[in-house]
């Protein structure tokens, strides 16, 4: 094995960029939360953007690396060591068979990313290696990593070529961007005013599926729910109490209540990004401007 679990963290659990073109079996593309880090983490070991790497939640463990290897970490700041020394993010570092790395807690955001050279190798289920929890399937058994868990480094007979990267991401956690949602009109005006004014707090309710918002409340014309129909990532849905929910990467594939708006692909690391008690405001771009903007993101990579 190449990786041991010595203890470990909030959440760990092996991601790739998620199951795409299985929604209309009801199936949720999971993959990473922050897409953005992980690419960047298997860009800079000169791997394929899509190999898998591991989440990590709110604050890491401690892992012996059993095999010699290269190695990134992006995402938000954990403070993170191997055999006590401090290393960098967004840098390859070696790591030699024996030593012991120390990821902490958060000092910033949600989540960071371990890659290593050539991924990690899990089973592929429906074209991912991504992990499910509610399902219980891929990634390593379908589960976070625990105390004592093995877990394999792929080999790879074409190692790809390392690269630097400058890669500026707008990373203002405090505004999510976002285009009128299908139901945007069955809102009172004097909501969707709120909705673009005041701020959102993040519950500690929220989880991979979705994360639901605390502030004004969000009320319809008339109290009713819509006839079910398909959900998409960053849909943000609004039910009878009034606080919004917004679906995300582990998200079920139809819902139920009205949407008021969706973040736009743009920003989607950025709500993976946001822990409970994160404050931010939303603000609404046009369809034209949602699009050039996942274009520029896009073309960064």
């Amino acid at each position: 094995m190449s990786l041991s679990v010595i203890k470990a963290g909030f959440q760990d659990i092996v991601q790739d960029l998620g199951r795409v073109g299985y929604t209309h079996l009801g199936i949720s593309p999971t993959g990473a939360a922050d897409s953005m880090s992980l690419r960047m983490g298997n860009l800079l070991l000169g791997n394929d953007l899509n190999n898998a790497g591991l989440e990590i939640t709110l604050f890491g463990g401690t892992y012996r690396f059993n095999k010699n290897t290269n190695a990134a970490l992006c995402g938000s700041l954990f403070p993170s060591t191997i055999d006590g020394i401090k290393i960098k993010f967004f840098k390859t570092f070696k790591i030699t068979k024996g030593q012991i790395l120390y990821i902490g807690p958060t000092s910033d955001g949600a989540r960071c990313y371990l890659t290593v050279e050539n991924g990690f190798e899990v089973p592929t289920v429906l074209d991912s290696q991504s992990t499910h929890l509610m399902a219980k399937t891929g990634g390593f058994s379908g589960r976070a990593l625990i105390k004592n868990d093995e877990l394999n480094f792929s080999d790879s007979l074409l190692p790809g070529i390392p690269k630097k990267i400058n890669i500026k991401l707008d990373d203002n956690r405090s505004v999510l961007r976002v285009t009128k949602g299908l139901q945007f009109k069955l809102f009172k005006s004097s909501s969707r005013d709120m909705f673009f004014r005041e701020l959102f707090t993040v519950s500690h309710s929220s989880n991979r599926m979705g994360l639901r918002i605390n502030g004004p409340k969000i009320i319809q014309k008339v109290s009713e729910d819509i006839i079910t129909e398909g959900l998409p990532l960053g849909a943000i849905q609004v039910p009878i109490s009034g606080d919004p929910i917004i679906s995300f990467v582990d998200h079920q594939t139809t819902g139920g209540y009205p949407k008021i708006a969706n973040v736009i692909a743009a920003d989607l690391h950025k709500v993976g990004q946001l822990k409970p008690g994160d404050k931010f405001m939303f603000k609404l771009v046009s369809l034209d401007e949602a699009e050039k903007l996942y274009f520029e993101q896009e073309s960064l990579f």
